[in-house]
């Protein structure tokens, strides 16, 4: 009984055997060409279009690693590209080599690739979709993400790239043997020339595990990108790190390369070491120049769901705000200038359109501001934050020759009924001095302040002209100059012939404007010194800075010639005008001031301010 249940067994375990032994065998000489049916139907599934295989041949007669023959493969571009462009594929031969098991498994089964007569022509249209993929999101790390590529060759063969969204194109040979990767061509990158190159070492059997090392460069006049680097293994394009170098007119142009939601700003160099573990991108010993202001950091971006998340910090020892304007921006400005005249609210476009596609964090750091002409900010931090098409600037503090501003700034996009971005700003002033702000005057005394405003526009300039809020500056106990003091108090006597070098002292200036619809009003508008007290009124319109004031000075002190009434100001806020009564430009003018002081019927005198009540009033 027991022999018989042994025998029974051993039976069944030769009989197992020799079904896993014949199953191996018949995968082992599977007859891979009678799929190719199967092949053309799943292709032309991905595609939509019908995919043509001429013949389809296994080169071998036994092996798990089986070799197969394609001859004359011709995939028909998708439906939706446009019809002029050549067909996504026309392969003359393609001998492929791949792991039986890999393919059971769902790991990367190609090992070996020989190709002859390519012809490959990939497409995006200006919405972003792919021609090559049919999700616009996916991204493949090439080889050697749980397979290996073991031996490549390719001969008479060609890729172009046609990329309607990002303005590029490529039309470049591929070529690679014993010798190595070879890609040779040229380009189009918004409309500038280049010319595109890649070397990489053989794809050889032996030196799969090996580290693969490779270049790439894209070299034209206006801009230029280089990368020289090593993969673990052939093509794996998910892993991989090297030095990169980068230059171009407008960084703008380098982000047409890269696609890391750049702006456009003046020329640009930069170096920086480069680590990609798909699908982030770290960033490391950042440095450059982009116009006269230097720029080191580091950075990780992280692409997922077809948006960029950019993290990390970056510092600068001089930096030009004026850097971060292309000359095509800077000519724009140039025209509003010559239509609109000077102005001082910056028209700094606030529009997060290009970016709304990028979120992100970065510390921010400048040592050394630079400015074109004179300006009391010297040194800045930050934090910068972005998310879904709302910026905010928080921890903002700006150092001054003396004292600081501090305070945040948040632009919000994400109100689809509205076409411009909201802009809210709140800035505080602290420590400061007038005479840095207003040096021409050499009017000096402590400065405080605080800004409070909220605004929709495409421009800085826009949201303050559709604005509400408050402004308010507030100076104290310092040095008027003494004629400048008599003038402000219309007291035209002592204003024409007192010294240059005489001072008189500042009590205060109190200056605050209630901003409503664009329009601000002083609420109130004061300089009180120990000659002369002087108020305005009126209004000034933000959206095009022009000012609607009246001036109304009075002296301290008696004066044998004053100025009756109100001064009219107008003009702009960077080009006033003062309006001077015409009766006080001629003789007769001059005699009735005389004779009205003569007579005593000048108008009161005035008195001291409360300035600290003023103050109070003003900063509230």
């Amino acid at each position: 009984m027991a022999k018989s249940r042994r025998f029974r067994f051993r039976y069944l375990a030769a009989v197992l055997c020799l079904l896993v032994l014949a199953a191996l065998v018949g995968l082992a000489a599977f007859p891979w060409a009678m799929l190719k049916g199967t092949v053309e139907h799943r292709l032309s599934q991905s595609i939509g279009r019908a995919v043509s295989i001429g013949s389809m041949e296994r080169l071998d007669t036994m092996s798990f690693h089986p070799r197969i023959r394609l001859r004359v493969v011709r995939m028909p571009q998708p439906a939706w590209v446009e019809p002029s462009l050549a067909d996504l594929a026309r392969i003359a031969q393609i001998d492929l080599s791949f792991s039986v098991w890999g393919l059971l498994t769902g790991r990367d089964a190609v090992e070996r690739v020989e190709v002859r007569g390519a012809n490959l022509q990939f497409y995006r249209t200006a919405q972003g979709r792919k021609n090559w993929s049919d999700d616009g999101s996916a991204e493949r790390s090439g080889f050697g993400s749980g397979g290996r590529l073991l031996m490549l060759r390719v001969a008479e063969s060609r890729l172009r790239y046609l990329d309607r969204k990002r303005d590029r194109s490529l039309d470049v040979a591929v070529a690679s043997d014993a010798s190595g990767l070879r890609i040779d061509g040229g380009g189009l990158i918004l409309g500038s020339s280049v010319r595109i190159t890649g070397r990489g070492a053989a794809i050889v059997d032996g030196r799969a595990n090996a580290p693969w090392p490779f270049r790439v460069a894209i070299e034209g006049r206006a801009v230029g990108f280089a990368l020289d680097g090593s993969m673990p293994s052939p093509l794996d394009l998910g892993h991989l790190q090297g030095q990169a170098r980068a230059h171009a007119d407008d960084l703008r142009l380098l982000d047409a390369i890269i696609e890391a939601g750049l702006p456009g700003t003046q020329p640009v160099r930069l170096a920086a070491r480069i680590r990609r573990s798909i699908p982030d991108w770290t960033i490391d010993d950042l440095r450059g120049t982009i116009g006269r202001s230097d720029i080191a950091g580091h950075a990780t971006i992280v692409k997922r769901e077809g948006r960029s998340r950019i993290t990390g910090a970056l510092w600068a020892n001089h930096f030009d705000f004026d850097d971060l304007s292309s000359n095509e921006g800077k000519r724009r400005a140039a025209a509003i200038k010559a239509r609109l005249g000077p102005r001082i609210l910056p028209g700094s476009a606030i529009d997060l359109t290009h970016v709304r596609r990028t979120d992100g964090a970065l510390d921010l750091r400048v040592d050394h501001l630079l400015w074109s002409g004179q300006s009391p900010f010297r040194s800045m931090t930050a934090h910068v934050s972005l998310e879904r098409s709302r910026l905010e600037i928080s921890a903002l503090r700006v150092g001054m020759t003396r004292g600081s501003m501090e305070g945040t700034m948040r632009i919000d996009q994400t109100d689809t009924s509205r076409p411009d971005p909201r802009l809210d700003l709140s800035l505080t002033l602290r420590g400061a001095r007038l005479l840095d702000f207003f040096p021409r005057a050499q009017i000096d005394g402590s400065l405080i302040g605080r800004l409070a405003i909220t605004g929709y526009g495409h421009t800085l300039a826009d949201a303050f002209g559709a604005g509400h809020g408050v402004l308010a500056l507030v100076g104290r106990d310092g040095q008027i100059p003494a004629r400048t003091a008599a003038l402000l108090g219309q007291d035209v006597g002592r204003g024409l012939t007192m010294g240059r070098d005489e001072t008189d002292n500042l009590r205060c200036v109190v200056a605050r404007l209630d901003i409503k619809g664009g329009m601000a009003r002083p609420a109130p508008v004061l300089i009180d010194s120990s000659r002369a007290l002087t108020q305005a009124w009126g209004s000034i319109d933000l959206r095009n800075e022009r000012l609607m004031l009246s001036l109304k000075g009075a002296p301290k002190k008696p004066s044998l010639l004053r100025l009756p009434g109100q001064v009219g100001l107008g003009g702009t806020i960077k080009a006033p005008d003062i309006d001077v009564p015409p009766r006080t430009k001629t003789v007769g003018g001059v005699i009735n001031m005389l004779a009205s002081a003569i007579a005593g019927r000048q108008e009161p005198l005035a008195q001291d301010a409360d300035c600290n009540a003023l103050e109070r009033q003003a900063m509230r």
